[in-house]
């Protein structure tokens, strides 16, 4: 992709505050979210800043003559950069991507740092198992780690070309709502229908950038099968050597099958024959190598509550339906409020503040919130009701929590609401699933 193409991220901003202190900054993700685009980018601001381009260097990892130096020795890496025409003695740049490769990250990382202070380093990485495998210590002090996830629903909008979209959902987004405890007249009623189509997209095919920006369906499909393959070939198969690939293959797939629900690993290990202590493992690495999250229970009272199993959501949707090979459009799919709660989870995690914690309620009553987010001390439930719209109508299960923990505010997600109505203790508001 030619640098003019390339369009900015959220995370960027975030970077941006650390682009000229001491820290090392560690960007992790997994295959494909841009992560190398990132670095352009962010080499594209240094730029924009003033520094010269003699001062910046980008170097990857998977190029065999780059890591066999690096991994040699520190000293023969930075005789590398002089090469290159570094001037050690200033301020420099360097960019390198897929460190997970090095034979020893940590050691390397932190010599850097410690007796070449006048290189600022920028490394990505794609899977955080090896990286924890192979890092010896934490590098505390030494870096800040950022997670690049596929394109959030604004960011989605913004690499198909709608801007305008953007903003408005950015401004309409629940969290923004919460906070001014009001729903002011947004002109949304023009935009419906398109926000709605593009989300419905969005849910379907994800948000892997080469996926979002590529316009033919036939192709979308075709990348993010090539996705899984190069996931299970590469990422798990060589990365972390697993011997019994056909039963992770199918593990993978009953997961994807199971999204929204609890999961029972003692059963889902009977199911494929396998210990629990294998499928525990697996779903370590799904997790380290950023396909799945497992979400776990809010309580406050284990004998009313459930408090151990938790709900398993995918990464990217759009990586998901490859693995059951499934593209049908969301009216004609059995699995269309899972899919879409999945895609709500994925949102609400992308653009969750420092210290947040996303959580789902169920009682042993069978008393249900699809999430609850938790911050200082406040609990804010929302459900998720993949239906449109037609009246004001407090769901069982998020009246229960409201009663049981007096919340100020509470969501419902629907098709296509824009309302708001009193509880006892606050106000609920109901909003289109788009507005996660």
């Amino acid at each position: 992709m030619k640098k003019k193409d390339l369009l900015p991220r959220k995370a960027l901003k975030k970077i941006n505050n650390y682009i000229n202190d001491e820290h090392i900054v560690l960007i992790v993700g997994s295959r494909q979210t841009g992560k190398t685009s990132l670095l352009s980018l962010l080499m594209e601001e240094l730029a924009g800043r003033q520094v010269s381009t003699e001062q910046i260097f980008y170097l990857t990892l998977e190029e065999n003559s780059i890591l066999e130096i690096c991994n040699r020795s520190v000293n023969e890496f930075s005789n590398y950069l002089k090469g290159l025409g570094a001037d050690l003695a200033r301020r420099n740049y360097v960019f390198i991507d897929e460190i997970q490769y090095l034979d020893d990250p940590t050691h390397f990382l932190k010599f850097i740092f410690d007796t070449l202070p006048a290189i600022k380093l920028f490394v990505t990485g794609s899977s955080t198992l090896e990286i924890r495998r192979k890092f010896k210590d934490s590098l505390a002090g030494r870096k800040v780690v950022f997670e690049l996830a596929p394109l959030d629903f604004s960011e989605f909008l913004l690499f198909n070309g709608e801007q305008k979209l953007a903003e408005l959902v950015e401004q309409f987004c629940l969290r923004r709502i919460i906070e001014r405890d009001t729903l002011e007249d947004f002109p949304l009623r023009p935009f419906q229908e398109k926000l709605s189509r593009y989300y419905f997209e969005f849910v379907l095919y994800g948000g892997y950038p080469r996926i979002v920006r590529e316009p033919v369906i036939e192709k979308k499909i075709a990348f993010l099968d090539e996705l899984v393959q190069a996931y299970v070939r590469k990422d798990i198969k060589d990365l972390m050597r697993i011997d019994n690939v056909q039963g992770f293959n199918h593990l993978l797939k009953m997961s994807a099958l199971q999204i929204g629900n609890l999961l029972n690993q003692s059963e889902l290990a009977k199911s494929l024959q396998m210990s629990r202590e294998t499928v525990e493992r697996y779903f370590m690495l799904l997790e380290n190598t950023f396909i799945i999250k497992r979400v776990v229970p809010f309580f406050s009272n284990r004998r009313k509550e459930v408090v151990k199993m938790p709900k398993i959501f995918f990464g990217d949707t759009g990586l998901r339906n490859a693995l059951l090979k499934s593209f049908q459009e969301l009216a004609l799919r059995p699995d269309a409020g899972a899919l879409v709660e999945n895609a709500v989870f994925n949102n609400l995690q992308k653009n969750s503040p420092l210290l947040e914690e996303i959580h789902f309620w169920r009682t042993q009553s069978q008393n249900e919130v699809d999430f609850v987010l938790q911050q200082n001390n406040e609990a804010l439930p929302i459900e998720v009701k993949f239906r449109p719209f037609t009246e004001v109508s407090i769901p069982s299960g998020l009246r229960s929590f409201i009663q049981e923990y007096s919340c100020r505010h509470s969501v419902v997600l629907m098709q296509d609401a824009v309302a708001m109505t009193k509880t006892d203790a606050g106000h609920a508001f109901f909003l289109p699933v788009w507005a996660a």
